[in-house]
């Protein structure tokens, strides 16, 4: 059998005699004083208005400025050298605002691509411009260091941040970063991203891009980058001024080999051939 309507009704009426207490002390308080409730409606309302005024502000704040689709497809309007050569066609002096010589990601060492994606960005592939994997673990080390130990930014987001922004280290650039990078991934294929990276990024001695880094190091183009040699310049693109072998040999070859262990942990190469890398003499032009 059904339980009576009578029973619900009075089922209802004990509960809402237990909860009333709950309310008891605001309802006494606010009795007969109808200016305080228009009072905290009111401030409730404000601070609710200045809230989503805030969260609109800070957005606009952080698109203005931003390139828009027709700049981004110019990312790769980069300065390069000029070459003067003499009537026989040999080269007499090169004029350039930055050292770089432009190449395709096909004229460039599988080593060196293997090294920079093992040591910059294993997922390079997989994230759609920001990789939250790699931005949690970077969070948590900082956190256990005390300190920035260890950064989380994509190359997709190196590349925005190096096309287009500053190298201030604030919230507000590293979201407009994260923001850049996501638009990028929509305007390039992965390999052009890649390609236009390594065309770009600072490897020291006043050298941009892989082809002029490798020349200039080691008098060979970027094709022809050994296992280790490809190690050495894809660990410069953390820190140019600390890591360039013409500055700290040491502290190179140091770093070298951490990117060659990278390698391995990665399965971008064995680990017979990491060692024989980490043994190998730096030879520089």
């Amino acid at each position: 059998m059904g339980v009576p309507a009578s029973a619900f009704l009075l089922r209802a009426k004990v509960l809402m005699r237990l909860r009333l207490p709950r309310f008891e002390f605001i309802h006494t308080r606010l009795a007969g004083r109808p200016r305080i409730l228009t009072s905290l409606v009111a401030a409730l309302a404000v601070g609710l208005f200045l809230t989503a005024g805030w969260g609109a502000w800070f957005s606009y704040d952080l698109t203005a400025g931003l390139p828009d689709r027709t700049a981004l497809r110019g990312i790769g309007d980069m300065a390069q050298a000029t070459t003067i050569l003499d009537g026989s066609d040999k080269p007499v002096f090169t004029i350039f605002k930055e050292q770089r010589i432009e190449v395709p990601l096909d004229r460039i060492s599988p080593n060196f691509i293997k090294a920079v994606l093992s040591v910059e960005d294993q997922r390079f592939y997989e994230h759609s411009g920001v990789d939250a994997i790699r931005v949690a673990a970077a969070a948590l080390k900082n956190i256990q260091e005390g300190r920035r130990a260890e950064g989380g930014s994509t190359i997709t987001q190196q590349l925005a941040r190096q096309s287009f922004l500053s190298r201030d280290k604030t919230y507000r650039r590293k979201l407009k970063e994260v923001i850049l990078a996501a638009h990028i991934e929509t305007v390039y294929p992965k390999e052009r991203i890649l390609e236009l990276y390594l065309n770009k990024v600072y490897f020291g001695d006043g050298l941009y891009g892989v082809e002029a880094a490798s020349r200039g190091y080691f008098g060979k183009t970027a094709a022809e980058l050994s296992v280790a040699e490809a190690a050495l310049l894809a660990g410069l693109i953390q820190s140019p001024s600390s890591y360039a072998p013409t500055v700290n040999l040491e502290r190179a070859i140091a770093r070298r080999n951490v990117v060659l262990s990278a390698m391995t942990s990665s399965g971008a190469i064995d680990a017979d051939t990491a060692a024989k890398a980490k043994e190998a003499a730096v030879k520089l032009e």
